[in-house]
């Protein structure tokens, strides 16, 4: 039966696949993306220990030259994006930026899955060390979605200001409560100096 007082707002994000993939973040969205970054932190610097040892053994055993930049790329590019990422998430959470760093999270989980087939089967060099590269680079692929899920699912609770919108952090709205407070206070007080003066 049709009740008319019933409340008709409705938010797609609770029928969701991720609001479903994620419910167990919901009680502290903020806090499970720090917490999953900071994961993510771990496998970014183990990605870059192997790309480093996996560059010196194809120069080692005579690996295409190749290969060898793109490793040495792929290991700098990792390494930049963990202070990309740190920064934006933790000093600079704008919707500008949020949004650059999910760009930069999909085309890098991209560059992995693109890796992961060119090292998994490489005959030349170390072949256990071929395929740790080329594993830890799958493992990252799935981590840096999982990452760039979560920041989509969360990108409301994370954004905290928008330049040049009306969204205001709460440090702003503490500012303009203690602005009016004092404005009251001063009202107040000029109140009570006009009725001494006239009394």
């Amino acid at each position: 039966m049709y009740d008319p007082n019933a409340s008709t707002d409705y938010d797609p994000k609770q029928d969701g696949i991720l609001h479903r993939l994620f419910t167990s973040c919901a009680s502290d969205p903020r806090g499970s993306v720090h917490r999953a970054w900071g994961i993510t932190l771990v496998f970014l610097v183990i990605y870059f220990v192997i790309a480093v040892t996996e560059t010196i053994n194809l120069q080692t055993y005579d690996g295409t030259i190749g290969l060898m930049i793109a490793t040495v790329w792929a290991g700098l590019v990792h390494l930049g994006l963990g202070v990309l990422g740190t920064f934006v998430l933790k000093r600079f959470p704008t919707s500008f930026s949020v949004g650059f760093l999910l760009g930069v999270l999909v085309i890098l989980a991209n560059q992995n899955l693109l890796l992961f087939s060119a090292f998994m089967k490489y005959s030349f060099g170390n072949l256990r060390s071929n395929m740790a590269f080329a594993a830890i680079g799958l493992i990252l692929c799935i981590v840096l979605v999982i990452m760039a899920l979560m920041l989509v699912h969360f990108k409301e609770e994370v954004i905290v200001a928008t330049p040049g919108s009306g969204d205001i952090n709460m440090t702003t709205a503490s500012a303009a409560t203690n602005a009016n407070n004092n404005t009251n206070d001063d009202s107040y007080l000029s109140y009570g100096d006009s009725t001494t003066r006239s009394a």
